[in-house]
């Protein structure tokens, strides 16, 4: 199933080559004088295949000099290529240089359609340059598997019997064994061994030192063997989402899913920054981290999503493209291999998450392709994948599991699509709940914390104690970076939030922006306008229905890229710019990402 697996990825990616080269402008094959320009378009052309490309290619590199930097370091290496499924790895690696061997005529063949040659002679010998270069990236490819092999088998020391034909290693052998009989029998006539019974009690002594310390087995096998297959404490947990599979499709192999409140907020974050720039689209995404269990009697699977994995500096982001680059995987066995150690649980890789931004709720080809890759080699239809459109007023949200005959739903298979922001509500509440904070008659509100929300009069060279510091919430700075992506002027929204009294100073913590004068459990505390050049007047005009009951103005100016905050003063806002605070809209976007 593993070759077929990669047979099939492969055959993708290389009728995507045919497609590549069908696209080429359709007027006529080229002429060729000098076979070199056409070799030179070859070695162009690979550029575009993926797994024969320089970056591809220095890619895999980086991964196999990670790997032999690990093995060099570790005391064991057969426990780290397990642990890291090496062995699988290089196989599937072999495999996929091996399939390209096999259909290197085809590519060669498929290229040269494109040119026209004058004689056979030059054909021929452009034919069998073509196949070099190919065979030269595919060796190179091979070079660097057999590094890892050999570092994986015991390092690079040239073995002695590297220099030895086969007969001079049998006359050694057979020399061996002649002395360890000889050995053994002198042993034996000197040394007459007395019979021990077997007993249990025996047994337990042989397998230890004289003082029953561990003697014989040093090795620690609890990095591979498999850890316990168990969601016994995320079953009927409050900080877990709870989703029945039959809700949002109409078959599927996995029963239910549980989705961890702080995995929520993790890929909330990772989209804060997306949603604030909706004119420049780019897909995002990451990988998920959980446990799953095996209902035998059902043959369905039980699937949590707990800690998700951001891709690394070589992932390649861009408006309908989506590269996770080969950093992420040694982040996943990373992370994997320290959550069993730290839990005793088996985690896997449960899900893997992607954007369409302004395309709609999908699973395209290509995803199908990446689904088929990243699946457990044994139990693959346990992996799931969410698909976000976050430019969607409630960033809908698509759920996508495997069917029991190994087939991937699709889109028209949804009964419903999930909203990202409602999921990060009811995580942020979920943990609330959980927090020492309870309600105290009239909803007490928890006072202002750096750590919750952004204080916006931060850098204000004076502070009054009637507006000692505005903090921003993560929820308000994403709606706010919203409503600017509307491009309206004026004023664009209320601040809905909290007014909290310490002592003889007054805080204000908002926690939502609308349209609407009435939020849920939330009051209205400002307004948020928006206009290139700051002024007073045309402000206070924007916003002269609520001053009676707002304690301040968001102003944000696109041309200089600044909110400003002004403190509200009697009914007036503030003419004192001592009292202003001023920040830039990507570092409030910054925090929304960093905050844990």
């Amino acid at each position: 199933m593993k070759k077929l697996k990669v047979t099939a990825s492969i055959l993708f990616m290389l009728l995507s080559v045919v497609v590549q080269v069908s696209a080429y402008p359709p007027k006529g094959a080229k002429p060729v004088t000098d076979p070199t320009v056409v070799i030179n378009d070859f070695q162009s052309h690979l550029q575009k295949i993926p797994y024969l490309s320089d970056a591809g290619m220095t890619t895999l590199n980086h991964e196999i000099d990670e790997h032999i930097k690990c093995l060099k370091n570790w005391s064991d290496k057969e426990e780290y290529a397990k642990e890291h499924d090496l062995y699988h790895y290089l196989k599937e690696q072999r495999d996929s240089v091996s399939t390209y061997h096999d259909y290197s005529e085809t590519i060669v063949s498929d290229f040269l359609r494109l040119y026209q040659f004058a004689d056979a002679e030059k054909e021929t010998t452009c034919r069998d340059s073509l196949k070099a270069v190919l065979s030269d990236r595919l060796g190179k490819i091979e070079t660097s598997l057999n590094f890892l092999d050999r570092e994986m088998n015991g390092g690079n020391e040239k073995s002695f019997f590297d220099g030895l034909d086969w007969k001079t290693i049998a006359v050694c052998v057979i020399i061996l064994l002649l002395i360890g009989v000889l050995y053994l029998l002198f042993k034996k006539k000197s040394q007459p061994a007395t019979p021990v019974p077997a007993t249990p009690a025996n047994r337990v002594a042989s397998s230890q030192g004289n003082n029953g310390d561990a003697g014989i087995i040093v090795r620690r096998k609890t990095a591979t063997i498999l850890k316990k297959q168990s969601l016994e404490d995320v079953i009927g947990n409050p900080n877990y989402l709870q989703i029945d599979a039959a809700d949002f499709t109409y078959e599927s192999a996995v029963r239910r899913i549980y989705i961890k409140n702080t995995c929520i907020i993790d890929i909330y974050e990772m989209y804060a920054e997306d949603l604030s720039r909706p004119d420049n689209p780019k897909e995002d995404g990451c990988m998920v981290l959980g446990r799953w269990v095996y209902d035998n009697e059902s043959q369905e699977y039980y699937v949590s999503l707990e800690q998700i994995v951001l891709p690394g500096d070589d992932a390649v982001f861009a408006e309908y493209e989506l590269n996770f680059g080969g950093k992420i995987k040694l982040r996943v066995l990373e992370q994997l291999r320290k959550l069993r150690r730290e839990t005793n649980f088996q985690y896997d890789l449960t899900c893997w998450i992607h954007s369409h931004p302004g395309l709609g709720v999908f699973f395209s080809v290509s995803d199908v392709s990446v689904q088929t890759q990243l699946k457990h080699p044994s139990h693959p239809n346990f992996l799931t994948a969410i698909v976000v459109d976050i430019l969607t007023p409630k960033q809908d949200l698509g759920i996508f599991t495997y069917r029991r005959d190994t087939t991937i739903n699709s889109k028209n298979d949804l009964k419903k699509l999930y909203s990202l922001q409602e999921w990060y509500e009811w995580a942020v509440n979920s943990m609330n709940g959980n927090t020492d904070n309870t309600d105290k008659g009239n909803e007490e509100v928890k006072e202002f914390s750096r750590e919750d929300f952004f204080d916006t009069l931060a850098d204000a060279t004076e502070r009054k104690k009637e507006c000692q510091a505005i903090g921003l919430s993560r929820e308000a700075i994403i709606d706010m970076c919203m409503a600017i992506s509307e491009q309206y002027s004026g004023l664009v929204a209320l601040v809905h939030g909290h007014e909290n009294a310490l002592e003889e100073k007054k805080e204000y913590t908002a926690t939502v922006l609308s349209n609407s004068e009435q939020a849920d459990k939330a009051d209205l505390i400002g307004c948020f306008v928006v206009d290139n050049h700051l002024s007073i007047p045309s402000i206070r005009k924007a916003v002269d229905n609520y001053l009676d009951r707002i304690k301040f103005v968001l102003f944000y100016s696109p041309a200089e890229g600044i909110l400003t905050t002004i403190p509200v003063e009697g009914n007036e806002l503030s003419t004192n710019e001592n009292n202003y605070g001023e920040q830039k809209l990507e570092d409030l976007k910054l925090w929304t990402r960093r905050k844990a």
